[in-house]
């Protein structure tokens, strides 16, 4: 008998699946399916700095430092002790810590411990007390829906101009 093993051309069935590439504006996960409400999401954390350009994100989280440019983003939250420098165009905007540059968007809420300086254009804009804000607040018509209007809170609320005038 040899010493070398004994050798066979064994070789099992093993099916191939079909390569899945999403794409843009697909996740790959079947239409109803809610296992990630939010989406895409970046989220900056503490120490971390990023600079550059920022599109197709549903959520941006900075809790460090961004420079950046973004559009295409559906919310920007400003954690406090985060800070963001540059220029935003989203749907939504939360600011806790520092924001300094200009932000458009639908919806902005400023909140205590924020400290913004720049151009603010808004639909609607809630200030809670305690924020800095410094610069240029712009209204513009017709981009919020009213939900602003008549809320009963401890913050600024500037609500679009009345139907009156």
């Amino acid at each position: 008998m040899s010493s070398k093993p004994h050798s066979t051309n064994f070789r099992p069935e093993i099916p191939k699946r079909p390569l899945e590439i999403p794409t843009r504006g697909s996740s790959g996960r079947p239409a109803g399916s809610n296992s990630n409400a939010e989406g895409k999401k970046l989220t900056v954390g503490r120490d971390i700095t990023l600079k550059g350009e920022i599109g197709s994100c549903d959520v941006l989280v900075v809790e460090g430092v961004v420079q950046a440019q973004i559009e295409e983003c559906s919310r920007l939250e400003v954690s406090e002790g985060g800070s963001f420098v540059g220029s935003a165009q989203v749907d939504e905007a939360e600011i806790s810590g520092n924001f300094e540059g200009q932000l458009t968007a639908r919806h902005v809420t400023v909140m205590n411990s924020a400290e913004m300086s720049g151009k603010i254009t808004y639909g609607t804009l809630q200030i809670e007390n305690g924020a800095r804000v410094k610069g240029e607040l712009e209204y513009v018509e017709g981009t919020d829906d009213g939900i602003a209007r008549g809320s009963k809170s401890g913050a600024i609320t500037i609500p679009r101009k009345s139907d009156d005038s």
